[in-house]
């Protein structure tokens, strides 16, 4: 009599489950820089990762100058809850970040800066910062006062490698908001309803033009 042998049982692969991005947690550290508000700045500086406390008293957005010129990697600006950070880039780096741009945030706050080394931060109300006109060139994260009165900017942009990426976000005095950007190198004409601030989020090259 032929034996014959069992097939096997047949098991089921689970169908995986969709992963949730990781908010951000505090870190150990935490450096307090006091308060900002309109007219008035706060500044603190730290050695690596640390958070960063203050108190913001007024209805506004708070810039975020951050001078990590003699950091190594990659630093990082993020903030508790957040699944993507406000900016990142290759150090050394100096550079400018927005945050608070929701006129219901509370007014104690914190950011987290991930950086290899020292750095220091200041933090000033986005109505101080001090008004450009005409086009504007920089390398890295920036954040831009335009007093011109046009309805558009041109953005010229150049990848620093083939990760590198770009992304503007206008926010006007007439309350729109505009948000563009590409991952490739460009040369466009956007909407932007001048006058009002402009945030730039790369490590690449670029060269904002306001345009009627």
């Amino acid at each position: 009599m032929d034996l014959v042998t069992p097939s096997p049982t047949p098991t089921s692969t689970p169908t995986p489950t969709p992963t949730t991005p990781a908010t951000e947690e505090p870190l150990a550290q935490t450096v307090d820089a006091g308060v900002v508000a309109d007219g008035t700045s706060a500044a603190v500086s730290g050695n690596g990762p640390s958070n960063v406390a203050y108190e913001r008293q007024g209805d506004f957005a708070v810039v975020i100058d951050l001078d990590c010129s003699a950091c190594t990697g990659t630093t990082t600006v993020t903030a508790p809850g957040r699944m993507s950070p406000l900016g990142e880039a290759s150090a050394p780096l100096r550079g400018s970040f927005l945050m608070d741009v929701f006129q219901d945030a509370p007014v104690n706050q914190m950011l987290i800066v991930k950086a290899e080394g020292p750095w220091t931060v200041t933090l000033q109300s986005w109505n101080d910062l001090p008004y450009v006109s005409g086009p504007q060139s920089g390398t890295g994260p920036a954040v831009l006062f335009f007093s011109d009165d046009v309805a558009h900017v041109t953005v010229d942009y150049a990848p620093a490698g083939t990760d590198d990426s770009f992304s503007g976000r206008v926010f006007t005095v007439s309350d729109n908001t505009q948000a563009f950007g590409d991952s490739e190198a460009f040369s466009e004409v956007f909407d932007a309803d001048l006058p009002g601030i402009m945030a730039i989020q790369t490590n690449g090259t670029w060269t904002v033009t306001p345009t009627p």
